[in-house]
């Protein structure tokens, strides 16, 4: 189906956006039946749902690629009927990601917020968090992005960051941790970090950083923390990096979204320090550097092959 040039130039609603989302994570990689069931759920928490899932599915098709559902997951969304017992379920996931967090970060956007205990935190771009303070508890619950954390000394109440089930208490007073929905990863600037997670836990030095991620804790080691933490000062720096994990980085700087059409692509190495205040020239840059070439219009960056784009 060709492409609709004019429907692609104008920008998208919200829901339609987020269904183009959905239709991105599920062709990241291989069919994933679990994944395509949230999709599904996700579709049909409204009739507006409903048509934005429609709608997007015939917008990805018209860019020339077809939905890879897998097998026993064959029928588009239009004939699905299940919406009935959604409700509880769709508030469990919206609460369990975020959807409803304290705090959000939008594309690009950085935030100190200055809590009254006397710690700093940063929020990196599209970052959700959850924060309680109360006379017993420093609690801070990171949903998705990153964040640091300058801890505002209580020695009587311990400040934690709990994420995916990893729960870090700073045992001195600065550190940065992200998480991506595939795992956390903690970097320690100042003192030590103790990481709880799995019933094990692991104290971290200054200057190291320790990953959780599939279950598994990895082994404290050192790191290039200035390197690490460059969003706090507008840099981005990459070094070696595989194209798929600075796309995810770069994503949370670029309104719309990000599409690798050849997945083999996602593993080219990445090394440079970008700006994060240019999002345009980030996706330039990549030009220069790799063998892709880029196309793009309101919602959609579309990365290929050279090759493919001269068909």
């Amino acid at each position: 189906m060709p492409v609709d040039q004019t429907l692609l130039d104008q920008p998208l609603p919200d829901l339609q956006e987020q269904a183009l989302q959905w239709l991105v994570d599920l062709h990241d990689g291989r069919p994933n039946a679990d994944r395509w069931d949230r999709y599904l759920a996700w579709s049909e928490q409204s009739p507006a749902h409903h048509s934005a899932a429609l709608a997007a599915e015939t917008l990805w098709e018209s860019l020339g690629t077809s939905l890879r559902r897998p097998r026993r997951r064959g029928l588009p969304i239009l004939m699905l009927g299940i919406a009935a017992m959604l409700g509880v379920s769709s508030l469990h996931q919206a609460q369990e990601q975020g959807w409803l967090a304290d705090q959000r970060t939008g594309p690009g956007e950085r935030r100190e917020l200055h809590l009254p205990d006397g710690s700093t935190l940063t929020l990196a771009p599209g970052t959700r968090v959850d924060i309680r303070l109360t006379g017993e508890l420093r609690l801070v619950r990171l949903y998705s992005g990153e964040l640091h954390v300058q801890v505002g000394a209580d020695p009587a109440h311990p400040f934690d960051v709990e994420s995916a089930g990893v729960r870090m208490r700073a045992l001195g007073t600065g550190f940065d941790t992200r998480s991506d929905g595939k795992g956390v990863r903690l970097v320690v600037t100042e003192h030590q970090v103790e990481m709880t997670a799995g019933g094990k836990s692991q104290q971290v030095d200054q200057g190291q950083a320790l990953d959780y991620a599939n279950g598994q804790m990895g082994t404290p080691h050192p790191v290039d923390v200035e390197a690490l933490t460059a969003w706090r000062r507008d840099r981005l720096v990459f070094d070696g990096e595989p194209l798929g994990e600075v796309l995810e980085t770069l994503g949370r700087y670029h309104r719309g979204l990000i599409w690798v059409s050849d997945p083999h692509l996602r593993a080219l190495p990445v090394t440079g320090s970008l700006p994060t205040n240019d999002a345009d020239a980030q996706l330039r840059w990549l030009e220069q550097v790799l063998p892709v070439r880029i196309r793009q219009w309101p919602w959609l960056t579309r990365i290929e092959p050279i090759s493919q784009g001269h068909h």
